[in-house]
């Protein structure tokens, strides 16, 4: 009994903790740079994203050119 009870509450903290793991993301173009503040465009992904909240930007990488 106390296995289940352990086993039931593991699983109920996993799925409401989920949504908090999972983060929105979306590909964008930099639209404008203007000193410190950029504009992006993500086109028709952006409801995930909220005004103010903080994203993450990575780069894609760049392939390396084979040859001399």
């Amino acid at each position: 009994m106390k296995k289940t009870i352990c086993v039931l509450i593991l699983v109920m903290a996993t799925v409401f903790t989920a949504g908090n793991i999972l983060a929105a993301s979306g590909k964008c173009k930099i639209v404008k740079v203007e000193g410190t503040r950029m504009e992006i465009d993500c086109g028709e992904r952006t409801q995930s994203f909220q005004e103010g909240n903080k994203i993450k930007i990575k780069t894609e990488k760049q392939k390396a050119a084979e040859g001399c």
